[in-house]
């Protein structure tokens, strides 16, 4: 579906245009919506919204609600009933066309100006960038402070227990940015620590995989990705195209500065000094 409403965008109207990006970002505003509803929130008129359905191949919103219902439930299916699919077609094939709809999806339902603005919060030396990952994003949050370190300022990944986490977050000062990963069935503790964090002032950035979400978003960003999956645990693919996206944008940014840091480390390894 996301897919097909990405090859249509240049041949919808301007109106239409901003039901389909809509769609893109919150499937779930479709799929729960109506005609009216859906109108209301972007600012278009009633019969606009039937047109994009109809420029879809749809006989009417009804039946594009009732596919985008479709498609959230393949997505959110619990890990027991993915266990328990047995796929008859080939492994390879099959892992390519998910993850090639994660990076597709996720590219599509990025907000560039939202992107935009994340950026200039990582890039700028005044705030503090703290790394908040729920413990399935572990790894890509350390990934993404390993890289933010080597582009600018001094980093902080959160991990472990609640109260070790909110203890080190007692360092933090308002206007700090508070980067989270996590997908939508939240992690209790997470969601607490966020919220808290955000009320102390930090400025959120929530990478997560749809919205609306329990996370605190006030005066922040959120980035979504999907994350389809081959096997019972959400895939990660379409997180790490939005924490790429991220630090690409923050090169380009303060490349001038950067290529003497990259120079230098780049030399400490060519001169062998962290050679065994």
């Amino acid at each position: 579906m996301q897919s097909r409403v990405v090859e249509l965008l240049d041949d919808l109207s301007g109106a239409q245009r901003q039901v389909a990006e809509l769609l893109l970002r919150n499937p779930e505003a479709i799929a729960f919506g109506t005609t009216e509803g859906v109108a209301a929130e972007v600012g278009v008129s009633g019969p606009t919204v039937v047109r994009f359905a109809a420029a879809l191949g749809f006989a009417g919103y009804a039946d594009l609600r009732d596919r985008v219902r479709e498609e959230l439930s393949d997505r959110l299916r619990s890990a027991s009933a993915r266990v328990r699919q047995r796929p008859d077609d080939d492994l390879l094939d099959r892992v390519l066309d998910i993850e090639r709809r994660n990076v597709e999806r996720t590219i599509a339902g990025l907000d560039p100006v939202a992107v935009d603005l994340a950026v200039n919060l990582l890039a700028d030396h005044d705030r503090r960038v703290w790394v908040l990952p729920s413990s399935q994003f572990e790894g890509l949050g350390r990934r993404l402070v390993d890289e933010l370190s080597m582009c600018s300022g001094r980093p902080r990944l959160l991990v472990g227990s609640e109260f070790r986490v909110r203890t080190e977050l007692a360092a933090a000062s308002p206007g700090d940015v508070l980067v989270t990963l996590d997908v939508q069935r939240h992690e209790a503790w997470l969601v607490r620590t966020q919220r808290t964090a955000v009320a102390a002032g930090l400025v959120p950035v929530a990478l997560t995989d749809r919205l609306p979400c329990s996370l605190a978003l006030d005066d922040g960003h959120a980035l979504t990705f999907s994350c389809d999956t081959a096997t019972p645990f959400e895939s990660q693919v379409g997180a790490l195209v939005v924490v790429n996206a991220l630090v690409a944008g923050l090169v380009e940014r303060i490349r001038p500065e950067l290529v003497d840091r990259i120079d230098h480390l780049e030399g400490l390894w060519s001169d062998g000094l962290f050679e065994y």
